[in-house]
């Protein structure tokens, strides 16, 4: 009876040293509020969900957060609970996606978004409101330069360089007060290589995508470059809206025909 016993025990034991170990430095104070690092696991206890420091109960410093099969999803810096700091994302395989400063609600700052196979596809940089200023470049899978410009408080400044996917300008587009001018072509584009989507987004989070003629294309909420909440706009060759297409939850739930 006492051998029974005594082997019960030790499994106890065992299961408990698992548990602990499991969460371990998972602490509160003597308040009650979560201090020192902490693992958050699945409901399970199989999966890391994400990891990082708390102070009186708030998330500081870097927080990183996974995938279900445990490859880093993010990494986000926290300021007495706050999402404001340095930040990266990361595709499922772990390549990294986006970087840049998050403060809260947008980025601000130096901004770079990555092709999966690691080229930059934008550099962009953000004021202290979440619009973009200053120079702002795109580029092609390849490398080669696609887009450049200055832009002040969201709106393009001056002019926009268009080049085809060999690096080669082919145009440039003036602008004035915010809106297009005009467009100069400087050498005819390789095959294959005109685009009249201006602005690209592969992002997540609200964004609005524009034409080459600064007309809305697409605005709303977007996943890895997906529409999930939003409309766009369909024009004819004649750059008039025609049409009004509404997205939720990524699909259309509504088509409306522009008011003439």
């Amino acid at each position: 009876m006492k051998r029974i016993y005594s082997i019960l025990l030790l499994l106890f034991i065992c299961f408990q040293t698992n548990m602990i170990s499991q969460s371990a430095g998972n602490q509160v104070d003597s308040k009650g509020l979560k201090t020192g690092y902490w693992i958050h696991y699945s409901t399970d206890g199989k999966t890391k969900l994400e990891e990082g420091n708390y102070v009186e109960d708030k998330k500081d410093g870097i927080w990183k957060a996974y995938f279900p099969d445990g490859i880093i999803k993010h990494e986000i810096t926290y300021i007495k609970g706050a999402a404001r700091g340095y930040a990266k994302m990361y595709y499922s395989d772990g390549t990294l996606r986006e970087e840049g400063t998050w403060n809260e609600v947008c980025w601000t700052g130096d901004y770079r978004y990555y092709y999966p196979n690691g080229q930059a596809a934008y550099e962009w940089r953000y004021n202290k409101q979440g619009k973009r200023e200053g120079e702002q470049k795109y580029f092609y899978e390849n490398g080669k330069m696609k887009y450049k410009g200055t832009w002040e408080d969201g709106k393009v400044k001056t002019n926009v360089e268009v080049y085809d996917s060999t690096g080669t300008m082919i145009q440039n587009r003036v602008y004035k007060d915010g809106a297009f001018s005009e467009s100069v072509e400087t050498t005819k584009p390789s095959s294959g290589s005109s685009d009249k989507t201006f602005s690209t987004f592969t992002g997540t989070g609200w964004h609005t995508l524009y034409r080459l003629d600064m007309q809305v294309d697409q605005k709303g909420y977007f996943e890895e470059g997906k529409l999930m909440k939003g409309e766009t706009y369909v024009y004819d060759d004649n750059g008039k809206l025609r049409q009004i297409r509404f997205y939720d939850k990524g699909k259309i739930v509504k088509v409306e025909a522009a008011k003439e």
